[in-house]
């Protein structure tokens, strides 16, 4: 395999993390636990972590994962009332608040605030419309992961291309994003919630996000 075929798997693997992190992130859907329980989320997980040589403990405990949602003989509905009964425990029905999804909220004490329009002003670099594009507030912790995989893309075709101009420019925008958001508020989101979550999905989900974004593997 070529150096060019390698570096291509590797972003394509980091983009498939990131992009499952904003999956696991915004609110349980239907669509999420059929992914997990035919074992199609946990198989695009195992592969991205196996390409960017993730060891030890993740790979044992996304093995127990896997036992919980497509082995346990629980019913995909109790599944899914689990999930939704901690996502809502943890960002939105617990006073204090556990855990913010907002980066605003972090870092400025309510929405709407300079990090929002910060983010906000990277997406409209990248050629993205925050009318048309986006469900959620653009400081919304799965959109920042969700824009992530999409700059990976981005790197992956302009690659493909030979587009050099293109490559750096969306590789110097992942690491604006990385830098002056998802390394402090997403570290910080993730570390929350390792310590408040009750179910084990966003547990792991959460230590993914450390090993990534912190660069432990």
């Amino acid at each position: 395999m070529d150096n060019e075929n390698k570096r291509i798997i590797e972003l394509q693997s980091n983009a498939a993390i990131f992009n499952l992190l904003a999956q696991a992130f915004n609110y349980p859907d239907t669509d999420l636990i059929e992914s997990l329980c035919a074992g199609d989320f946990t198989r695009v997980l195992r592969e991205a972590l196996g390409n960017l040589n993730f060891t030890g403990s993740l790979i044992s405990q996304l093995t127990d994962l896997e036992k919980i949602y497509s082995g346990s003989g629980k019913v995909k509905e109790t599944l899914l009332l689990e999930m939704e009964k901690d996502y809502t425990h943890m960002f939105f029905s617990s006073k204090p608040r556990l855990v913010y999804l907002f980066e605003s909220v972090y870092k400025e004490g309510k929405l709407l605030q300079d990090s929002t329009f910060e983010i906000a002003r990277l997406y409209y670099d990248a050629g993205l419309n925050l009318v048309d594009d986006f469900k959620l507030p653009p400081d919304h912790i799965a959109v920042e992961l969700e824009f992530m995989s999409y700059l990976y893309f981005n790197e992956i075709e302009a690659v493909k291309k030979g587009n050099r101009e293109n490559e750096d420019y969306a590789r110097n925008l992942q690491k604006e994003v990385l830098e002056k958001h998802l390394v402090t508020f997403g570290l910080a989101f993730a570390q929350k919630v390792t310590m408040h979550a009750g179910t084990e999905f966003y547990k792991f989900m959460a230590g993914i996000a450390i090993a990534v974004l912190s660069g432990n593997r």
